[in-house]
């Protein structure tokens, strides 16, 4: 029982390359190209890079 319970609380994970040919995310495809390593990452992990970015102040 405990190995099913850890499996649903693992969240999938998307490469850059999964990440940047997604059609939910194309409006943000260039900044994703600039921001994103290359690695693995979560929805929710892409969101926050996005909106951290944006709320960066311009000089």
């Amino acid at each position: 029982m405990k190995d099913k319970e850890v499996k649903d609380t693992q969240v999938a994970k998307y490469t850059k390359s999964v990440i940047l040919s997604a059609d939910k995310l194309r409006w943000n495809r260039d900044v994703l190209a600039v921001l994103l390593e290359d690695k693995e990452y979560t929805l929710d992990e892409v969101e926050k890079i996005v909106d951290d970015f944006n709320k960066r102040e311009v000089h």
